[in-house]
């Protein structure tokens, strides 16, 4: 695609790439002219000409995403999963223009994944101390509120 002023009304459109230099009618005063391409002038994006980004800034921005997924998931042991896919995305965009989004997403990934195992141990250690039997007290009494039910 590119893009051609009309030479009479001045008015730009946009013709596909084999219309060059081929004879083509303005869309809004219907005069007949040679479509070139305008030099000198830089155009607009256009969504629907925009070709796909492949410079991994969607695995940066996708790496944010997942680490603030994991952060509360990390209460539920589940967050070292999405901290370990959002470590990949941004390693995955370090080269992309967004490397201050990546490094903050593996920054955030990392911590998820730190808290996670942090809850991990936690949850561990609490279950094993309440399987524990408590041992008596040194004058041989229990504590009114341990239940030595285990026998």
């Amino acid at each position: 695609m590119f893009r051609s002023v009309c030479p009479t009304c001045r008015e730009p459109s946009r013709f596909d790439d084999t219309r060059e230099g081929r004879e083509v009618e303005c869309p809004r005063c219907r005069t007949p002219f040679v479509a070139e391409p305008e030099r000198g002038r830089s155009e607009p994006d256009d969504l629907r000409d925009r070709p796909a980004r492949k410079d991994g800034s969607g695995y940066a921005t996708l790496s944010v995403v997942l680490g603030l997924i994991a952060m509360p998931s990390a209460f539920c042991c589940v967050g070292a999963i999405f901290g370990a896919g959002g470590l990949l995305c941004g390693y995955a965009g370090l080269q992309s223009k967004l490397r201050t989004v990546s490094i903050f997403g593996m920054i955030l990934n990392t911590a998820a994944i730190a808290f996670s195992i942090g809850m991990i141990v936690f949850y561990l250690v609490t279950q094993s101390a309440i399987d524990r039997e408590v041992p008596p007290a040194p004058d041989g009494t229990q504590a009114p509120f341990v239940n030595n039910a285990k026998k």
